[in-house]
């Protein structure tokens, strides 16, 4: 009875805690994702052969940690498309844990309030005239808490700067046939032969301050003859530069071209070789679009006569007793 009695009275301590309340799941927020995602880009306005570096910059504003990170560089340009992407030379921190396959950039993982910076290098590749303007888009994705979260970013619009079509040529014959220049032809060592030099340009944009220049070697001279359909032309003596300015070029015209004669004197020392007519040609522009300056360089002038249909390639130095 004694023993009955005991156990009845035994009451163990039974903890009802862990059947109480099951823990609260933490749960994702999508107005205020986990990946902190930005960018910046270092200029607006671009040439398409160099690219644009662009800034990321990625921070865990969550408690938990973000992994299998992949960042997709999308170009939505019919005009461009994408060429390369690259971790740029600018690059200053780490990049473990960073990896780029094709126009992907994949990162490992970030902890909890941590944040990285990583300079990427973007080029593309034109593929037609239709538009100047590049957009693009970077798709993320990434898992946390064992869910997979996708988000997009449209990227700022990039301005390209048009190129300009530009050449230099020297002629003694027209393209039609007609006589341009004056003197013998194949030039005579001692003896003055006239050719005439055109600059022309054809502008598939609009472009502002537009000059051409060319310096003339020590045995040519201007003859101060010229034929303009546009711009102005100045001779500085004392630097043999031929100067062509065209305050405006437009893509509506074609007609952006300077023609002048130069006079050349053969040396006994180029007898036998091609003499250079004009070297040091350039050219320089403001494209209006972007406001960013075009220009580039020529390959010297000489008695070659490239483009001249009739005489091309017979304008080797001769002397007198070759006659």
């Amino acid at each position: 009875t004694a023993l009955l009695l005991r156990l009845y009275a035994f009451q163990p301590e039974i903890s009802l805690t862990p059947w109480s309340k099951p823990a609260p799941k933490e749960e994702i927020n999508l107005d205020n994702p986990p990946l902190d995602l930005s960018y910046q880009v270092n200029t607006t306005n671009i040439y398409w052969q160099e690219g644009v570096i662009l800034t990321l910059r990625l921070k865990n504003n969550s408690s938990q940690i973000i992994n299998n990170i992949k960042l997709n560089l999308i170009s939505r340009s019919d005009s461009f498309s994408l060429s390369r992407l690259e971790f740029s030379s600018s690059q200053k921190t780490s990049l473990s844990g960073m990896e780029i396959k094709g126009f992907d950039l994949l990162v490992d993982e970030l902890t909890p309030g941590t944040d990285r910076e990583v300079n990427l290098l973007v080029t593309f590749q034109k593929e037609n005239n239709k538009s100047r303007v590049i957009t693009g888009r970077l798709d993320s994705e990434y898992k946390v808490l064992g869910q997979t979260i996708k988000e997009s970013i449209d990227l700022a619009d990039l301005r390209v700067a048009s190129e300009l079509e530009t050449s230099a040529a020297a002629y003694y014959n027209s393209p039609q046939g007609d006589q341009l220049g004056a003197g013998p032809f194949p030039p005579i060592v001692s003896l003055p032969t006239n050719f005439w030099i055109f600059f022309q340009t054809d502008a598939p944009a609009d472009f502002e301050d537009f000059v051409m220049s060319g310096r003339l070697p020590s045995n040519v001279e201007f003859t101060g003859n010229e034929s303009l359909l546009s711009g102005k032309l100045t001779y500085n003596s004392d630097a043999k530069q031929i100067i062509w300015q065209v305050e405006n070029v437009s893509s509506d015209d074609n007609g952006y071209r300077a023609g002048f004669e130069v006079e050349l004197i053969p040396s006994n020392d180029q007898l036998g070789d091609y003499a250079e007519l004009m070297h040091s040609i350039r050219y320089q522009a403001i494209d209006y679009f972007t406001g960013l300056p075009v220009g580039g360089n020529l390959s010297s002038i000489d008695t070659s006569l490239k483009h001249d249909a009739i005489n091309k390639g017979d304008g080797k130095i001769i002397d007198q007793t070759s006659l």
